[in-house]
Parts: structure tokens; C-alpha cells; sequence
């Protein structure tokens, strides 16, 4: 059973679980014994405080989740498009001039030629390619005339 408990304890969860039930137990202590004093009643001060923190705490965490939510994928979509833009020397279409061009893959893309002020657009191809292994020795054999392919 002792064993049990430690291995509870010792967890990072039940830890925090464990500090936090202490210091809202504490607190509502203090403001029992502030009603005790004042009023001459423990129980209904320590219950009301005890209650008071877990609605304003749990409104609270809330917040703060739904924050660091939006807070995240703000950053994901910086991330997403910071990836998306590149910039490559493209040449004009009208007067072959080299130009320093940024890219973005999510919009269609157009860039103002330096030299001649015309506006050419971009268009881009992705296809698949063959991989090819390298050959480390061709032989020959004399014997039945076929050759012997040795990949690297």
C-alpha cells in the first residue's frame, strides 16, 4: 500500500495534482479562520472559498488554454508560410534579363521584369524521375558472350 503511494506521488501529474489541492486547502483554511474569527463560523467560509477558487481557477485555465490555442496555430501558419515562399534568379520572358524573384507554392506567383518593367508570370512543374544506380564494373566473359553487370 506504502509502495502504491509513493509510486502515485512520484508521478509529475499527481505531484502537481497534489500541490494544487494543498495550496487551495490552505487558502480556504485562512478564510475559514477569517470567518471563525469574524462571524463564529468555520465550515460554510472554508467551503465557500474552497468552491470560490475552483470556478474562478477553472475559468481561468480556460482562458489561458483557448490562448496558448490560438497562440499555436498562429505560429504553425507563420511556419506553414515562411516554407511556402523561396526566391530563384528567373530570366524575363521579354527581354531575357536575370531577375531575383520570390516564389510562394500556395498563390499563383508574377514578378515585374527590372529592366523592362513588363510583368511575366511564373509557372512551375514538378514531375517524378527514374533513379538510376551508378555501375562499379562491367566484364565480359568470352566464353558465351554475355555480360556481367556488377551494381555499385
Amino acid at each position: 500500500m506504502l509502495k502504491k503511494l509513493k509510486t502515485f506521488i512520484s508521478k509529475p501529474e499527481s505531484l502537481v495534482i497534489l500541490l494544487s489541492l494543498g495550496f487551495t486547502t490552505i487558502v480556504s483554511l485562512v478564510v475559514g479562520l477569517g470567518g471563525l474569527l469574524i462571524t463564529g463560523k468555520f465550515v460554510g467560509f472554508f467551503l465557500i472559498a474552497f468552491g470560490i477558487q475552483f470556478v474562478v481557477f477553472a475559468i481561468i485555465n480556460t482562458v489561458l488554454q483557448r490562448k496558448d490555442t490560438i497562440e499555436g496555430v498562429k505560429v504553425l501558419n507563420e511556419q506553414l508560410e515562411a516554407l511556402s515562399k523561396f526566391t530563384v534568379r528567373l530570366s524575363c520572358a521579354y527581354c531575357q534579363t536575370q531577375n531575383t524573384t520570390p516564389i510562394q507554392l500556395n498563390q499563383e506567383n508574377r514578378f515585374k521584369c527590372e529592366s523592362c518593367n513588363q510583368v511575366n508570370s511564373v509557372r512551375m512543374q514538378f514531375f517524378a524521375a527514374q533513379i538510376t544506380t551508378p555501375l562499379e564494373k562491367i566484364t565480359i566473359q568470352p566464353t558465351d558472350e554475355s555480360i556481367d553487370i556488377k551494381p555499385n
